[in-house]
Order: C-alpha cells, then structure tokens, then sequence
C-alpha cells in the first residue's frame, strides 16, 4: 500500500489488467464505506494491475458535516473553478478517476427510516454481480456533474453503492454491505484473485427522471418523505411559493429535504421500468 497523495492511496500488482478506484467519503458524514474500506484495504490481495483508494473529502470527514463549502459531488467537472475546497479536492481526484477503467462510488443514507441499498449506474450488464434490489439508471443525463457522471463521459465503467443508512437501527448493516461489494467487485474488475459471486436476485430497473431544484426560498413539503418512499400518479409533492407540484406517475422520492434558498436541490424521482 503506497500513499501517493493526501488520503489517496495505491496497490499495484505490476501486472497488465484493469486500473479501478474504489473511492469513498466524498460526503464527510457518510461512514460506512470508510469502516469498510479500512477492514478491506490492508488485507486485499492485489493480483492484476493497480487499485486507488481514495478518502474524497478530508476537511467534511475532520468535521464530521456533509460538505464545507460545496457538494463534492457536484464538482467533478473538467472547467471547475478553485474556489473552493471541495473544487480543489475534485481536480486533485480527476487525475486518478482519468486513469480508472472501472469506479466502485461508496455512499450513504442518514435516513431513520429506512436502509435500502440501491445501486445507480448505467452499466446494466453488470448488475448481476450486486446483492441487491433495486437498480437505478438515467442518472447520467440529469447530473452530469458528480463523479460518476465525470466517470462516465470518459467511456469509462461507473458503479455507485447507497449502501444504507448510517442511522438504521442496525448500525453494522451498511457497513458489511460496502465491505460485500468492496470485494465482489474487485473480483469482478479481475483486480484480485476468485470469480466474482453471481446474485439472481429478483433486480427492480427504475430510470431517474429528474432532481427538482427550489425556485424560490419559500419552499414547503406536502408532508416529511422518507428515502426511496413511493408516491402515486398525481399526488401533491410540494408548494413552491405558490407553485403546486404533482408527480405525474408512480414514482419513488428520493432525498426530499428542505432547502432555504431558491436553487438548491430537493429531491429526486424515480419511476419503475421493469
């Protein structure tokens, strides 16, 4: 294990094969990729070509707070500015997220509610190798910006885990989870040694549709949503100032929280397609 930036690091087998990252805490309050990662990263025996393991966002994890002063994963863009930290950090990542064939993207809920694991990419082919349900596709087009999104312009394969929430009431739930995808899919990248599991599991296909950005500062739910709960075809969401807003078919909600500002993102939603 090489440290060759700050929280980045490097195993390399000096073997020709796939390049992959396996990145975590690019939101400072999300733990469980991170207790996954440390068990992991020593212990991972590294066989065919190289892995970076990379701790996003170090000033979040110092203070134990989402972001400092931007969404880290609204930064992965080519022309970021450098104003702030979390846009610095991103630049520092794109050298590597460019040398990558694959992105594991490890990610959790603060949900009191509700623990689902979800997996989002485009790469459906793959999605026989993860233990779990529901797999949501589209993300690409509407948020071009985050990591994955930059991951995947560059023609490269992206995977990202919600692997539950760090609040449920079983509180190493997640944490195992991350750790069982960790492992499959170096596996499956060929960057370690044995043939990556296969789970026939029964997968939900779900296309995201769109993330609602506040257009004022007067925005109100209709009631407190909670991750991944479905809403039926014309139920009332939310008012914006005066504004009501209906979803226009099944769909399932996620990340629905109030904002103070106009122009902030509120939610997300899904809709069923197979």
């Amino acid at each position: 294990m090489k440290k060759i930036e700050e929280w980045i690091y490097l195993k390399d087998s000096w073997k020709t094969w796939n390049t992959t990252t396996i990145m975590v805490w690019v939101h400072g309050n999300e733990k469980s990729g991170i207790d996954a990662m440390n068990s992991l990263k020593n212990k991972l025996k590294i066989t065919s070509w190289k892995v970076y393991f990379i701790y996003a966002n170090l000033k979040a994890i110092e203070q134990n707070v989402r972001f400092t002063e931007k969404n880290l994963n609204r930064c992965f863009l080519e022309n970021i500015s450098w104003y702030s930290y979390e846009e610095k950090r991103a630049k520092q990542i794109i050298k590597y997220l460019k040398q990558s064939d694959f992105l594991l993207d490890i990610h959790n809920t603060i949900s009191f509610n509700n623990s689902l694991e979800v997996l989002i990419t485009e790469h459906k082919e793959y999605v026989k190798y993860f233990p779990i349900t529901k797999v949501i596709t589209n993300i690409d087009n509407v948020q071009k910006w985050w990591s994955d999104g930059y991951v995947d312009s560059q023609w490269w394969k992206w995977f990202c885990l919600e692997c539950g929430s760090i609040n449920f009431w079983d509180k190493t739930k997640s944490y195992e989870t991350a750790k069982i995808w960790i492992t499959n899919f170096l596996k499956l990248t060929k960057n370690i040694d044995w043939e990556p599991e296969i789970f026939d599991n029964k997968k939900e296909l779900m296309h995201m549709d769109y993330v609602y950005r506040t257009k004022t500062n007067n925005f109100i739910f209709r009631k407190d949503f909670a991750d991944f709960e479905f809403i039926k075809k014309w139920e009332l969401i939310w008012i914006d100032w005066e504004e009501k807003i209906y979803t226009t078919f099944d769909s399932i909600i996620m990340f629905a929280r109030k904002r103070d500002k106009s122009w902030e993102e509120t939610f997300y939603i899904w809709h069923k397609i197979s």
